[in-house]
């Protein structure tokens, strides 16, 4: 942390908010750095079973020089509590992990993390590509994909997914809800794709939320996006890993390229995920709405790592965490049921998040029954870089600034019940395309106890917020806005009397395009 930086004051100087942001971009730097970099040193009480790109399936995977090959063989091993699987560093691991109760997941070898693909293959294949008949930019992939949240282009730029309506049996705009979708007039940016489930929508119904295959089309202005690209990586439906019992440590893994999360679990006790690279998670469809005015219409999804439900002992500790459609971190459960949910001990810490919509989330929505127990406890946001949100391509949602405006802290607006000890502290926040935090609860002190973070924020316009609908967390839905006097607010809430205030000059983020047309938003 910059502790020079922090103040009690808040007065606009673009000229000492451009030195911080050289002095957090070393930081990040390095914090990037150390991550990458980190050493194995998991421990673990029982087999070590190996996996290596050189391995093969019909080996015994309990040593080096035995070691299996695939995630599909890693899915079929009888582990039991203690166990670790252990992936060679520099290799390329894909399909989907189921990880089992009280088993770690880490690294072995030399260089480079392994990387755990949920993408079925690389697409930067020419051969694979064909023209739709009747267009010179619109290409056709060879295979049937579980749907495509996205598509990732050389790991540095993403797919704009175009997702119409389906309404009695038929795509249509999601602007008019009458309209013929159609693929040649549709896909109205280069780079657009389109993937078309409608077979199996028909064949499922709605919400259809099996795992439904489609075609890919994607507009490519410069040619075939197998010669245009070195790699195009797909990401579709399933978690990367999914959390199926208690008592998981996932440790040093690079965890890339899934249409859902990139560590997914319900319920659960005892999950610390560590040292890890979490990228380019989420963009698929969720559900479609099977009711009321907004039916037919399609909700997109994806977190780097979620919880949804309760949990204990939840640790995410020094990861870096980048491009996730929906949030970095999340612990959750909306409103309604009758489960109980204790959220406690949770620690995030340490970690680098960049470019997700909303870098951290949380919320605990109320129950519909007297009897249940739900309740936030002893949980802390500490030491954290989270930087850009809004900014990644989680934007390309469907009016994301009237439904889903980002926010490094996102609360929304639930009941967000608070036994004890919530602590949001030490923190760099650095710049948000909409808000900077959006906290609220239904009374002032179910909410977060902020100290000695830093403030990033732009003024007015985009970001216009600092927590909207109450940082003080009441149900009168209090607007803060960033602008000269948001310290004075502050100070006049006692929020943060310790943080550290900045304004950023308009730059080519404030100035990013957006993703969604004008017009006929899709």
């Amino acid at each position: 942390m910059i502790e020079s930086r922090l103040n009690n004051c808040g007065c606009v100087d673009y000229d000492k908010t451009a030195e911080l942001i050289k002095e957090v971009d070393v930081l990040a730097d390095a914090l990037k750095k150390s991550i990458l970099e980190a050493k194995d040193e998991i421990k673990y009480t029982g087999k070590a079973y190996y996996v290596s790109e050189k391995g093969d399936d019909a080996n015994d995977g309990l040593s080096k020089d035995t070691p299996i090959k695939t995630n599909a063989k890693v899915n079929e091993l009888e582990l039991s509590e203690g166990d670790a699987v252990l992936f060679e560093r520099g290799g390329i691991y894909r399909g989907s992990i189921i990880a089992k109760p009280g088993v770690t997941y880490a690294a072995y070898g030399d260089g480079k993390k392994p990387r755990i693909y949920a993408s079925p293959e690389n697409g930067a294949d020419p051969a694979k590509w064909t023209l739709l008949e009747g267009t010179d930019n619109i290409w056709v992939y060879e295979k049937k994909m579980v749907d495509v949240g996205v598509l990732i282009f050389d790991e540095k730029q993403s797919s704009i997914k175009r997702i119409p309506s389906f309404i009695d049996g038929k795509y249509v705009l999601r602007s008019d809800r009458t309209t013929p979708f159609d693929i040649r007039k549709h896909l109205d940016k280069d780079l657009c794709h389109f993937c078309d489930n409608s077979s199996e929508l028909d064949k499922f119904g709605l919400p259809c939320y099996t795992q439904p295959i489609g075609v890919i089309y994607l507009r490519c202005d410069k040619g075939n996006p197998g010669e245009v690209f070195k790699s195009i990586e797909f990401n579709v439906r399933p978690n990367v890993i999914r959390i199926s019992g208690n008592n998981i440590h996932i440790d040093n893994l690079a965890i890339m390229f899934g249409g859902c999360h990139g560590v997914g679990a319900g319920t659960v006790t005892g999950l610390h995920v560590t040292n890890c690279e979490i990228g380019w998670i989420g963009g698929c469809i969720q559900f479609y709405h099977t009711s009321g005015e907004n039916v037919g219409n399609v909700v997109r999804y994806g977190n780097g790592i979620e919880i949804y439900g309760g949990c204990v002992d939840y640790l995410c500790d020094r990861n870096y965490i980048y491009q996730c459609y929906d949030a970095g971190v999340t612990h959750q459960l909306s409103a309604g049921g009758d489960r109980d949910c204790k959220q406690k001990d949770v620690t995030y810490s340490n970690n680098l998040i960049e470019y997700c919509t909303y870098s951290y989330e949380y919320f605990l929505g109320k129950t519909d029954v007297h009897n249940c127990v739900r309740f936030q406890k002893n949980v802390r946001v500490v030491d954290n870089i989270m930087r850009y949100a809004g900014f990644g391509f989680g934007e390309q949602r469907y009016s994301p600034a009237n439904y889903f405006p980002a926010a490094h802290v996102k609360g929304w607006d639930h009941h967000n019940y608070l036994d004890d000890g919530y602590v949001i502290e030490n923190n760099i926040f650095d710049r948000s395309r909409d808000m900077m935090l959006h906290c609220c609860a239904i009374k002032g002190e179910y909410l977060p106890e902020m100290k000695k973070n830093i403030y990033i924020q732009y003024i007015g316009e985009k970001s216009a917020y600092f927590g909207k609908y109450g940082v003080v967390g009441t149900a009168e839905n209090i607007n803060i806005p960033y602008d000269e006097n948001i310290r004075n607010t502050m100070n006049e809430r006692s929020i943060d009397l310790d943080g550290g205030v900045y304004f950023a000059k308009r730059d080519e983020l404030f100035d990013l395009e957006d993703y969604l047309p004008k017009t006929d938003r899709i």
